[in-house]
């Protein structure tokens, strides 16, 4: 779904933000032919990022060292809830891209997988998610499109459930979770497409 939204608005100079291990930058470099620069914060992500062709740098997206109006598309793929100062990350992206370019962010809803947060008794607020998104996008852009993708897995097995816990950083991953296989658990993501 963000391959086809970003091939949709066919760019030629891309900035990828927080890309971790850089398989849409290389899908999009090989598919498209864009000219792409990847900056993520993670030294080890740059190098992974590299070892696959792609022109990386480790970088701040609250501090990017490109020129104004540099890139006619931006992408931000399930990372801006990470960035600590979001108005200034999102004012950078704003400041790289040129009049009528288009960041792609994609984010979770605070529903995305709550059957399985709540089995393992964790929760947490996205500060940038699908509910305040646009309203976040809108202060830095003159268009917002939101699109949403919701769908459901079935996990029919419990080391999954286990696998998921243990990818968090939970101080506690001795609690029993109590559960009835196979589980059901919605997905929630959304897609925005804000104009410069």
């Amino acid at each position: 779904m963000l391959f086809e939204q970003v091939a949709a608005l066919a760019p030629n100079r891309v900035l990828e933000v927080g890309g971790g291990q850089g398989e849409l930058a290389e899908c999009l470099v090989r598919e498209l032919g864009v000219q792409l620069k990847f900056v993520d914060q993670s030294e080890r992500m740059v190098e992974v990022a590299r070892a696959r062709g792609v022109d990386a740098e480790v970088g701040n997206l609250q501090e990017l060292r490109f020129d104004d109006a540099a890139f006619d598309a931006a992408i931000a793929a399930w990372m801006l809830y990470h960035v600590p100062d979001l108005d200034l990350g999102l004012s950078e992206l704003a400041r790289v891209l040129e009049p009528g370019g288009h960041l792609v962010a994609v984010t979770n809803s605070g529903d995305h997988l709550r059957e399985l947060r709540d089995v393992i008794g964790v929760s947490f607020e996205l500060r940038f998610a699908s509910e305040n998104g646009e309203e976040l996008l809108k202060r830095h852009f003159a268009g917002v499109e939101r699109i949403d993708v919701d769908g459901a897995v079935t996990i029919e097995d419990a080391d999954t459930v286990h696998a998921y816990r243990d990818s968090m950083m939970l101080s506690d991953k001795s609690r029993e979770l109590v559960f009835d296989l196979p589980l059901r658990v919605r997905t929630a993501v959304s897609v925005f497409v804000a104009t410069r």
